[in-house]
């Protein structure tokens, strides 16, 4: 019969291996996530398993402890597959670090087109966007500066913003920001169409995410508009 040693070693190596396989998962599900709140938990799942690792390893330093002169086979195996876990968790941390730090760049460059009252509405919003689209709305708002964009495309793009944001409204859907505060800039008839466009765009990646609620009917086509500026901008 086996002994407690024995089960105790036979299990840890188990638990290593069924976590090795989970972080593989977790690997691959961040590298193809863009949804900023999937890749959230993701990260808070990688975070448990390096508990789990610091469990293990005090598990293993505790069984070899009880070993007199070398150490057997499988116990030789587990410390090679804990290091396994250790670097593999190391890599993804300085990865996803990395990825932080570029979102985050983009995400001030961003806030930094607007002023302060506006940064303050803009910034829940650009906490739910990921990598590609701040991209591709910093792009927008460039060749709206530039005017690289008609009168009329900025036009039929804010009103579309506008209504959209008036049926979210309607239909009780809580938008990523005050509501008040932004419906007050994209609506203000005093300011610049062209600022309260800059304003509206930030929401365009959220706004399509309830395409199928909006129930649009004979209102502005925002999606083909918005794809028709992203195709462009590409080089499509």
């Amino acid at each position: 019969m086996p002994s407690n040693f024995d089960l105790r070693l036979q299990h840890l190596e188990d638990n290593i291996k069924q976590d090795q396989d989970l972080l593989k998962d977790y690997e691959d599900s961040l590298r193809y996530e863009d949804e900023p709140r999937r890749k959230a938990k993701y990260r808070r799942e990688i975070d448990q398993l390096r508990e789990s690792a610091n469990r293990y390893q005090k598990e293993y330093d505790e069984l070899r402890m009880q070993i007199t002169g070398e150490s057997n086979v499988q116990m030789q195996n587990v410390a090679i597959e804990l290091q396994q876990m250790n670097t593999r968790l190391d890599r993804l941390y300085a990865g996803q670090k990395a990825i932080f730090e570029n979102i985050n760049h983009l995400r001030q460059g961003l806030l930094a087109r607007y002023n302060a009252g506006e940064q303050n509405i803009i910034v829940a919003i650009t906490e739910q966007l990921n990598q590609a689209q701040m991209v591709m709305i910093s792009t927008v708002l460039d060749a709206i500066e530039t005017d690289q964009i008609t009168e009329q495309e900025m036009q039929l793009i804010l009103q579309g913003i506008q209504q959209n944001i008036t049926k979210l409204q309607q239909n009780g859907t809580a938008l990523p920001a005050s509501q008040a505060a932004l419906a007050e800039v994209i609506n203000a008839p005093g300011l610049d169409f062209k600022h309260r466009l800059k304003v509206g765009i930030p929401l365009i990646p959220f706004i399509l995410d309830y395409e199928g609620e909006l129930e649009l009917g004979t209102g502005i086509n925002l999606k083909g508009a918005w794809q028709a500026l992203v195709l462009r901008f590409r080089g499509e």
